[in-house]
């Protein structure tokens, strides 16, 4: 039933009834109705599909964050599972100790997974990169208000220059001194406020960006691929591309078919030669 209904949800998005990464009522709708002719008189609505993916996405991406990066491990279709040397896997399950669920254990339907959420999880990591990005900037900016305080402290303790209630200097020398003193001071900050201005700028593009980028990706997802694609599954496949590489490559192409395209219109007939276009477009 798992295997139907994963299968129902990626037909529903090879249609186009998933907009901005989230499946319509529609779509909702004709999964239940999809896996109900494969089970008649299962008892299934909406939110049963709903839940079920739910916990069936929780644990694909506890799997997915594990493997995208990991070199030495390769996935083997037909068992189902990730394969590689026990060296490899020791020490992988040292840095990962959950990693070790999946050594002796199949993955079902993942392929079809990686469709599904693929994308999404690569979403999130941009958008958590994104997130740093503003609570550095946000740190830098707390600093740079605290070193221009301890500025200020400094002159004062060194009475080179005083902030209220001070003496008229005796003389004219004295007044041009203290005069260019104080406006020391204002053009510090004056300084240090424009690169505030400037980090609240950067990190309010970079906020746009994260919430324009799904839109993008989506409006890209729904050009018109010049191939079917199972065609860009074997093409691939021909690339003798690992595991992880395969899956990566296989999402970007379909969300990007002018990169598709280009990789069809490759002169060179050198599988090497392709395959590094492909790497090169990805970057």
């Amino acid at each position: 039933m798992d295997r139907a209904l994963i299968n129902a949800f990626v037909h529903q998005q090879d249609i186009g009834n998933r907009v901005n990464g989230s499946f319509t009522s529609k779509a909702l709708e004709n999964v239940v109705n999809e896996v109900l002719e494969k089970f008649p008189g299962v008892k299934l609505d909406k939110e049963k599909v709903k839940n079920r993916m739910k916990y069936i996405k929780k644990g694909f991406a506890a799997c997915y964050d594990i493997f995208k990066n990991i070199s030495g491990i390769a996935w083997n279709e037909d068992l189902s599972m990730w394969e590689a040397h026990p060296d490899v896997w020791d020490d992988l399950i040292k840095k990962h100790p959950q990693a070790a669920a999946w050594r002796n254990k199949p993955i079902p339907n993942y392929h079809n997974l990686c469709l599904l959420y693929g994308a999404d999880r690569a979403t999130l990591e941009e958008a958590e990169t994104a997130r740093e990005m503003r609570e550095r900037i946000r740190s830098e900016q707390e600093e740079s208000r605290a070193n221009t305080i301890e500025e200020i402290d400094h002159m004062v303790l060194n009475d080179e220059v005083r902030l209220e209630g001070y003496d008229t200097p005796p003389n004219a020398e004295g007044r041009k001194r203290a005069k260019r003193k104080v406006t020391l001071v204002e053009e510090v900050t004056s300084v240090k406020k424009s690169f505030q201005i400037a980090a609240d700028a950067i990190a309010k593009v970079a906020a746009e960006m994260v919430k324009i980028q799904p839109a993008t990706d989506t409006v890209k997802s729904q050009e018109k691929s010049p191939v079917s694609k199972s065609e860009i599954w074997k093409l691939l496949e021909e690339l003798e591309l690992n595991a992880v590489e395969l899956h990566k490559a296989y999402i970007f192409l379909i969300k990007n078919p002018e990169m598709l395209d280009g990789i069809l219109s490759c002169p060179s007939s050198e599988l090497s030669e392709r395959r590094d276009l492909l790497f090169e477009m990805m970057k």
